[in-house]
């Protein structure tokens, strides 16, 4: 028999088996105590108390909840919900107005359950008190990443009310930096009415969320109403107007903008104004933008679009257009820019095993002679144009431009550019 135990794994899972029903059934015939640790809202009662006069309160997030244990057998434990247990605080049982902060005692009740078997992690709870502050901010539009349909931009949104007064500890309104109402106007493609919440943001930058139950506002809890006016796109020409003259003897010659065009947006009536302008927009540009005073050479400079339209005007650049760049040709008086196209360029011992480009396709090459003669020159005819490329191998080179031009014509500047030389690829004959 002895053997036979010893060597029945059988029998030795069977016994396991029945030990831990034995178990079981002793568990649930007892019905343990034992103890259950629940986290409970601490709810306010009598804020009346504190908040009079000029004085409120608040609660670090940290102490809004409290660790409530209860210590009883299983079943009674099985039948209780969180939302059975109550924590209160009652702002007139304060040990000492004179210390900062207060602090509140805690009770805690739960049906069913005698006081003697419920613990708390902390009997008492700090409570700041402080004054009361009141400030009016201007309510900024936020339209967030939301985009209007097609060929649309938001032109003006009006929001009513435009400013709203909060109150609450001062504390956290000198927190607060900005109010925003968040409107979305996705897809929108005519004008309409749109209702937003107000985003309370802090110094830093971040929302104010967790401290907005301490905040009381004038406008009470309704939506902002928001009327939002959609403007038209549509492309049009610049044409610059700048101060001053360069140095005596030379002039303006070209004036090219990048881009030449730029997208605006405005109200019906101002783009058909535009139309009736063949949709140009004449921009002047003051000196500290492109000063050509006295020069003698070409002018550059980057126009801020934003700088030249009245914000609260009834046109103004897309969202797109940030800026144009403005370069200013400054010639001798009678001479001209023409462009050189590159194709019409000789090449003088460039080897038979390179290839040749250019980073543009043409060259400006400026041409000095009478009024006549300027008006029927032929830059592509007239033009005798060669770069010398002897004993050049593999890379990129600064290379002066040879001129010949008929008689009556002088060459204002030499021309120079940048060639790109590379070795041919050999195609490989696989033969039949």
């Amino acid at each position: 028999m002895k053997k036979l135990l010893k060597n029945n794994l059988a029998l030795k899972i069977i016994s396991v088996i029945v030990a831990i029903l034995i178990w079981y059934v002793v568990v649930e015939v007892s019905d343990p105590i034992r103890p259950q640790t629940y986290d409970v809202p601490v709810n306010i009662t009598h804020a009346n108390y504190i908040e009079t006069g000029k004085k409120t309160y608040r609660i670090d997030d940290q102490y809004k909840t409290i660790k409530v244990t209860i210590r009883d057998n299983r079943t009674a434990l099985s039948k209780i919900k969180e939302a059975d247990i109550v924590a209160e605080a009652d702002l007139t049982q304060i040990v000492d107005m004179n210390t900062s902060p207060v602090y509140v005692p805690v009770t805690v009740s739960c049906p069913g359950i005698r006081g003697e078997n419920i613990s708390l992690s902390r009997t008492t709870i700090p409570v700041i008190i402080e004054d009361i502050e009141q400030q009016t901010f201007n309510i900024d539009v936020d339209t967030g990443d939301t985009v209007p349909g097609r060929d649309y931009e938001v032109g003006k949104i009006t929001l009513n009310p435009k400013t709203v007064t909060i109150t609450g500890p001062k504390s956290i309104i000198k927190k607060i930096d900005r109010v925003k109402a968040e409107v979305s106007v996705d897809g929108m493609t005519e004008d309409g009415e749109k209702t937003a919440n107000l985003v309370i943001y802090d110094k830093n930058g971040e929302p104010v969320t967790s401290d907005m139950g301490y905040l009381r506002f004038d406008i009470g809890s309704t939506p902002v109403q928001a009327s939002v006016d959609l403007w038209k796109k549509e492309n049009v020409k610049i044409n610059i107007e700048l101060e001053g003259s360069p140095a005596r003897g030379y002039q303006v010659g070209e004036i090219i903008t990048s881009p030449s065009e730029i997208t605006v947006v405005g109200t019906d009536e101002a783009l058909a104004e535009l139309e009736q302008n063949g949709n140009q927009i004449t921009i002047p540009v003051s000196k500290e933008v492109v000063d050509i005073k006295n020069q003698k050479s070409d002018v550059r400079g980057t126009l801020e679009l934003s700088s030249v339209f009245d914000k609260d005007g009834t046109i103004r650049p897309s969202e797109g257009a940030a800026a144009i760049v403005i370069n200013v040709t400054i010639l001798p008086n009678g001479s001209k820019e023409f462009d050189l196209d590159v194709e019409a360029i000789k090449t003088n011992g460039l080897g038979e095993n390179m290839s040749l480009s250019y980073d543009q396709p043409t060259l400006p090459i400026r041409i000095k002679a009478s009024d006549d003669l300027l008006e029927t020159f032929d830059s592509a005819s007239m033009i005798d144009a060669s770069i010398d490329l002897t004993g050049k191998g593999e890379g990129d080179y600064p290379v002066d431009v040879g001129i010949k031009l008929p008689d009556g014509y002088e060459l204002v500047d030499t021309l120079k550019t940048t060639v790109h030389l590379k070795q041919k690829v050999q195609g490989t004959n696989t033969g039949p």
